[in-house]
């Protein structure tokens, strides 16, 4: 029966995200669900130092899960029987790895160790199933599968050690299994050998990122029931939409889907992003509780807001050639940043006013990153009007006001011309 199942075949990489990848990925909105409540469990005036650590050391492993699902999907994903059987098994056991999400990480330790362990060894199988199925293979695609398989055994063998060991050898052991898996594959060179499906790898990203924004979503929920004045939840909701727009907006109308790289530096970015969005989330929560010290929580919201605004930042180096980073946009980007963290030291007397001055940083970095790119829009048209290519147009430096860009750009296609007919 084994046999009939796992029959020797070409490989033939399916097209976009499939709907098992979108109904395994609902489960990580249980997972950032049971993350962000642990923080709700506040010992004294704020987040405990051991708290957010355990939260940002399980935010790591269960990101991590996903980031090597995406990757075996992306590089070999097929739809096959024995592809959707793996998927369902780990949804299944991230129930238990996220139920091990506790304080009392002693109590717990073993649940969640054991269940990590068994995640990693299902995904290392697969990776033999695929190595063994699979006759149109060639030799870099055989390392990357031997390689990929042997690093999930491994990173499997330590947290399995984690699980038997006493509290803090528990601890460090766990926390070698995280580190181990963050760094190894993102050192092996296999990888960089084939480029990735970066349109498979954007799309899987965008959608976890919605559903951490999703969780964000459900947290202000507070907001319209805890607050008597209106103003504070509509500026809460506001602040909300604005970071998202900053992040929908570039990865539909800027980011080149296209682009040949292996995607592992754009995943981890993303997931990075994901987790400062995480911490968003627990830190607009925080804002209408009393018991906690209203300075800690501005500080964080502020920290966060600035770690957001500079990771969906770097996703830029993503982009299409004629939307890369500009000075303009840095200078943008960097002075709103600076704009928030004075904010967030100047307006400790008063949260409304603290909050106010958040939205217009936010809104004004989006609006910024509009205007540039509705005015490179009509440059690239220009552009292309004397028959230049895109690489030509993003070499030209278009920091100054629009008539001297058109002027660059147009000495530039000039320059062009005259080489080709000196040629």
């Amino acid at each position: 029966m084994i046999r009939t199942i796992i029959q020797k075949r070409p490989f033939v990489p399916a097209e976009g995200v499939s709907n098992i990848e979108l109904f395994y990925d609902l489960i990580f909105v249980y997972g950032i669900s049971v993350l962000t409540s642990l923080c709700h469990e506040v010992q004294g005036d704020f987040l405990s130092l051991e708290q957010w650590a355990i939260y940002m050391f399980s935010f790591f492993v269960i990101l991590q899960v996903w980031f090597s699902t995406t990757l075996l999907m992306n590089r070999y994903g097929e739809r096959s029987l024995p592809e959707c059987v793996g998927l369902f098994v780990n949804m299944f056991l991230l129930y238990f790895l996220a139920n091990g999400v506790r304080l009392d990480w002693h109590q717990t330790s073993f649940l969640f160790n054991v269940t990590w362990a068994g995640i990693l060894v299902n995904l290392a199988v697969q990776w033999l199933i695929k190595l063994r199925t699979y006759t149109n293979l060639d030799k870099t695609d055989r390392q990357i599968m031997v390689s990929s398989a042997g690093y999930l055994l491994v990173q499997a063998g330590i947290a399995t050690l984690a699980a038997f060991l006493p509290d803090v050898p528990s601890v460090v052991a766990s926390w070698a299994a995280l580190l181990f898996g963050m760094t190894v594959r993102r050192q092996s060179r296999f990888y960089k050998r084939k480029p990735a499906r970066f349109s498979h790898v954007a799309e899987r990203c965008s959608l976890l990122t919605i559903i951490a924004f999703g969780e964000m979503v459900v947290g202000i929920s507070l907001y319209m029931v805890n607050m008597s004045s209106i103003w504070y939840p509509i500026g809460v909701f506001a602040l909300t939409v604005g970071l998202f727009l900053i992040y929908i907006y570039e990865h539909d109308h800027m980011l080149d889907h296209d682009a040949h790289t292996d995607g592992m530096t754009y995943m981890t970015i993303s997931s990075w992003l994901i987790i400062v969005i995480g911490n968003l989330t627990v830190a607009v929560e925080y804002m209408p509780m009393d018991q906690i010290a209203f300075m800690p929580k501005s500080i964080y919201l502020s920290v966060c807001l600035v770690l957001y605004l500079l990771t969906s930042f770097l996703l830029g180096r993503f982009n299409l050639p004629e939307y890369r980073y500009s000075r303009l946009y840095v200078i943008g980007r960097l002075a709103v940043c600076v704009f928030i963290v004075v904010v967030g030291a100047a307006t400790s007397f008063d949260p409304g006013i603290g909050l106010g001055c958040h939205v217009f940083a936010v809104y004004a970095a989006f609006a910024y990153e509009w205007v540039l790119w509705h005015r490179r829009t009509r440059l690239e048209a220009y552009g292309r009007s004397l028959g230049m290519s895109s690489e030509q147009m993003a070499e030209s430096d278009c920091d100054s006001n629009a008539m001297g860009c058109r002027l660059m750009i147009e000495k530039s296609a000039r320059v062009s011309a005259q080489d080709t007919n000196k040629s």
